[in-house]
């Protein structure tokens, strides 16, 4: 049985993972919303890094509205996938979650100006025709590979 201190001493040998989240949020059509950072060179879902002390669903949320303006309820949030990411600057995890509720009016949407150059909703069928426009995961919702675990090289 390992003790409290066993435990903090193994936490402080590990390398810490940094984890991000996104959502995949539909209009009526069942076209997903996707974002145009101004640091990234494709389209990506709404989402962000999780800060401390928070969870993924948290972050998901917290990152939509911050880049759209959107609020949504917590508690509609299904986990999709996760992916593994590596790239020659670190190893991360990103969530992916699917919002089962309905936004009545996308008109209203203000986007982050320092960081949100642009949005758009894209059919699975739209992405597949461009892929290297979108992101991972993005990538993987179009492919309709929605379920599980994934693993992601990143070029940086």
């Amino acid at each position: 049985m390992y003790n409290r201190e066993d435990i903090q001493e193994f936490l402080r040998t590990r390398v810490a993972r940094p984890a991000s989240a996104g959502v995949v949020i539909y209009n009526d059509k069942k076209e997903a919303l996707v974002l145009k950072a101004n640091y990234k060179p494709y389209w990506s879902f709404p989402g962000g890094w999780i800060e401390d002390n928070q969870t993924p669903i948290q972050a998901a949320v917290r990152e939509l509205s911050e880049e759209t303006g959107i609020l949504i309820i917590p508690q509609r949030l299904k986990f999709l996938y996760i992916i593994n990411r590596v790239s020659n600057i670190m190893q991360s995890y990103q969530f992916i979650f699917e919002y089962s509720g309905m936004i009545d009016d996308f008109t209203s949407i203000k986007l982050q100006p320092e960081e949100i150059d642009d949005y758009k909703f894209v059919s699975r069928e739209e992405v597949l025709i461009n892929l290297n426009n979108y992101g991972g995961a993005v990538q993987i919702w179009a492919k309709g590979e929605n379920i599980g675990y994934f693993e992601q090289t990143v070029e940086c």
